[in-house]
Parts: structure tokens; C-alpha cells; sequence
């Protein structure tokens, strides 16, 4: 008896909550759904989503079937649904395509010009959506954000107007510009203001503009005097100048060029005097970094090598998953294989032990994230005297390099970014090939 109470119960609950919920004009041709909101002089809601999105099926479920939800939604707009892959949907994706970032996009639409003037993008819970959308119908739109931004308007609060529509429509790419403009057109002690420091320090990034090195030299008034979580300021600081040293070994490693290389030591020597003069978590290893790096751009194996040594011992790097194995790297391919036989020989036995650790670790699976190194093992035992061994390896790098494709490409449906992964893999083994004298296929 208590159990059929119970269902009984939850019948009537769930009828409350999910039985008045939003009615679309599900198939409706677009035509009728423009006459009908012209009629009643209203804006069409239009659920824009496919038959394999999982979060269109969310809302379709758990969000447009409530009752609130509903009555909002009946209330205030003409709804129709369609899905943009199929039907009348085609044409109505190609017409607004530029306004689908992504599925599921909500559209607000004026019957009038059949213009958009507000959309919500993703997934979006009861209450978020009727927020979201309420605000459209009092006006605070995104496309009134953006005709009063076009039009010269920098006010704070339109700024945090129209950054908050952008996120409702999932315009991260927008939100930042905006942010940008607005901050780096102001004084830079306008970042002593705790909420336009919080607003900026996401796009915190370039290493090289005036705004970092002033958040960086006013760490402790902001943790002071603004009570600002100063590991979130410093996280931020770390991560654009990790990025930026990183930028400055990798295009230092992989280029020859005079001009290039000179730009390089230039904003190296610009990063090492911030870095000195900085009370930030991390930065004395990226300092660490710059000047081992300075080392091996002057090509002295026997300091580099020096040095590489000290630090196993100082551990003023720890990075095991790129620096180091690019130092080591470096001094397999170019230690003289004359005079230098022993350095190859040592670098070649860490980068294979390495490469043996990370293969017993794997258990033979091969995916994206699979370490595959066998490209400078094969350089090195070539270099060494050891043909066949480095063929050998040369041949496990293409295996590895070919399994690892499958994963990549998967990532993608661009069937122009698939042919350039593919042409990337091709270049890839021609370089090997080269360096250790064998055909490429």
C-alpha cells in the first residue's frame, strides 16, 4: 500500500512538474512559424539542435519538459524546434550559421527581419535559461551590447553587460577582445581596481605587455591592500611566462635563422631581467631554463654538458617531459661524433632508458599520449656506428608515428586539417630518413 502511495506521489509530481511544459511547433514549416509570431506579435524561440548531440537531448528531456520552464517560454515567444541537419533545418543553419557556434544554440529571433537579437548556447539549467532569456525580453540583448559597443560606448557597465551576453551565447573569442580593448586603453593603474583585475587576469597572457609586468610588480599590494587570493595571480603569472620561455627553446631548437634567432636572445634577455627581479613561485626555474638554453645556443656541448650535469644534482629544472629530453636531445645530434663519442653515448642511454620506462608503462598500447622517441634513438646509434640498430629504431619511430595518426585524426572532421596532419607525419619521416641515410618510401 505504502509503495503505491509513493508511485501514486511521484506520478502526480512529475505530471506537475514535466506535464506543462514548453510547446514547440515541432516540423512546422519556418514560414507558418513567422506568420504565426507576426500574428501575435511576438519572438520566435527556435531550439537549434541534432539528432546526436547529447546536451540537445538534455534540454529536450530534463529542461523543456518543466513546467516553469514552460509557462515562461509560452508565454513570451512562438517556440519552434528543428533540427539542423535535417528538413527545413538545412536551410535555416546555412541562414544563421553564423550565429551556431555550436549545439544546442538557442535562437531569440525578431519575425520582423527575421534578425537575431539574443541566442543561449549549451547546455543550460531551468532558472539559467529563463534568466538568460529574460533578459533579452527586457532588452539586454546581445545585440544592443554590440550596436552600443560598435558605436564607440566604453562605459564599465556595458562592458559587463555585453560580456555577460557573450557568455550566455558561448563567444569566448568576443569576451576576450572586449576585455582587452578595454583594459589595455586604460592607465595601467587601473589594475589597482580589484574588480578590473579579476576581469583582465584570464587573459593575463602576454608576457611582453606593460599590464603583466604590472600585475607582477604589485603582487604584494594586491594580496595587501586588495585581498586578492594572490595564488590565483601568481598561477596566472606563471603559466604566460612558462608559455613564453617555452615559445623561446622551441623556436630556438628547431630554427637557423640569424633574424630569428636574434629576436629570441632579445626577449630571452627581456625575460631573464623580470624573471630576476620577480617574488613569484616558478620563475627561478624558468630563469634556470633561459640560461641553460643560452648555453646550447652557442654550441659549447662541453659546458652544456657541465651544466646538464649540475642540474640533475641542483634540480633547478624538473622538467622530465620536454626541456630536459630537448637538452639531451640537442646533445645526441650535434656532440662532435669524433671527439664527443662519450657525451652521445651517455645522452643516447638516458633518452633509451627513457624510452624503455615509458614502453613498459604503455604495456604495447599505442595512442596519442604514447612517448615515442625512438626518432632520436635511431639518430643517435647512427651517429654511434650502429646501422642497423638505428634502422631499426627508425622503422619502430614510423610504426609508432602511423598508430599515433589514427588518434590525431580522430580529433578532427576537417577533412583539410586530417591531410595536413597526415603531410606533417610525411615531412616527419623524410627528415629522419635523411639524417641517418636511408630512402624515404
Amino acid at each position: 500500500m505504502k509503495k503505491l502511495l509513493f508511485v501514486c506521489v511521484f506520478v502526480t509530481f512529475a505530471c506537475c512538474a514535466f506535464g506543462q511544459g514548453t510547446k514547440f511547433l515541432d516540423g512546422e514549416r519556418w514560414s507558418n512559424v513567422l506568420k504565426k509570431a507576426q500574428e501575435e506579435k511576438r519572438m520566435i524561440f527556435m531550439d537549434c539542435y541534432t539528432s546526436w548531440c547529447g546536451p540537445c537531448k538534455g534540454l529536450a528531456q530534463n529542461v523543456f519538459p518543466q513546467k516553469k520552464v514552460g509557462d515562461f517560454l509560452n508565454s513570451n515567444f512562438v517556440c519552434c524546434k528543428y533540427d539542423m541537419e535535417k528538413g527545413e533545418g538545412i536551410e535555416l543553419y546555412k541562414k544563421y550559421k553564423s550565429d551556431i557556434p555550436g549545439f544546442p544554440t538557442m535562437l531569440v529571433i525578431n519575425p520582423a527581419d527575421e534578425s537575431i537579437i539574443h541566442k543561449v548556447v549549451g547546455y543550460t539549467e531551468p532558472d539559467a535559461l529563463i534568466a538568460a532569456l529574460q533578459d533579452g525580453l527586457d532588452g539586454k540583448t546581445l545585440a544592443v551590447f554590440q550596436k552600443r559597443y560598435n558605436a564607440g560606448e566604453r562605459s564599465l557597465g556595458l562592458i559587463k553587460d555585453y560580456c555577460k551576453a557573450l557568455d550566455v551565447a558561448y563567444d569566448q573569442d568576443t569576451k576576450e577582445r572586449v576585455i582587452r580593448g578595454y583594459i589595455e586603453s586604460m592607465p595601467l593603474d587601473s589594475l589597482k581596481n580589484k574588480e578590473l583585475l579579476e576581469m583582465y587576469l584570464p587573459y593575463l597572457n602576454n608576457v611582453y605587455a606593460p599590464q603583466y609586468e604590472y600585475v607582477m610588480k604589485n603582487l604584494d599590494t594586491y594580496q595587501r591592500k586588495l585581498n586578492v587570493n594572490r595564488y590565483d595571480v601568481e598561477s596566472r603569472l606563471l603559466r604566460a611566462m612558462s608559455d613564453a620561455v617555452r615559445d623561446i627553446v622551441n623556436t630556438t631548437l628547431k630554427n637557423t635563422d640569424a633574424d630569428t634567432l636574434l629576436l629570441m636572445r632579445e626577449r630571452g634577455e627581456t625575460l631573464k631581467k623580470m624573471l630576476q627581479g620577480a617574488n613569484v613561485k616558478g620563475f627561478n626555474e624558468l630563469n634556470a631554463k633561459l640560461a641553460i638554453n643560452d648555453v646550447r645556443m652557442k654550441g659549447d656541448i662541453m659546458a652544456l654538458d657541465a651544466i646538464l650535469e649540475a642540474d640533475k644534482v641542483l634540480q633547478a629544472t624538473r622538467d622530465e617531459y620536454s626541456f630536459r629530453p630537448d637538452m639531451y636531445k640537442y646533445m645526441i645530434e650535434f656532440a662532435d661524433r669524433k671527439t664527443q663519442k662519450d657525451i652521445i653515448k651517455k645522452y643516447l642511454a638516458m633518452m633509451q632508458q627513457k624510452q624503455d620506462q615509458a614502453d613498459e608503462r604503455s604495456n604495447g598500447k599505442v595512442n596519442l599520449f604514447t612517448e615515442n622517441a625512438y626518432d632520436i634513438l635511431a639518430i643517435g646509434y647512427y651517429r654511434l656506428g650502429d646501422k642497423k640498430k638505428s634502422e631499426e629504431y627508425a622503422k619502430k619511430y614510423d610504426e609508432r608515428y602511423k598508430l599515433r595518426l589514427v588518434d590525431m585524426k580522430g580529433l578532427f572532421k576537417d577533412e583539410k586539417v586530417k591531410a595536413q596532419i597526415d603531410e606533417e607525419y610525411k615531412q616527419a619521416i623524410e627528415n629522419l630518413y635523411a639524417k641517418i641515410g636511408l630512402k624515404s618510401k
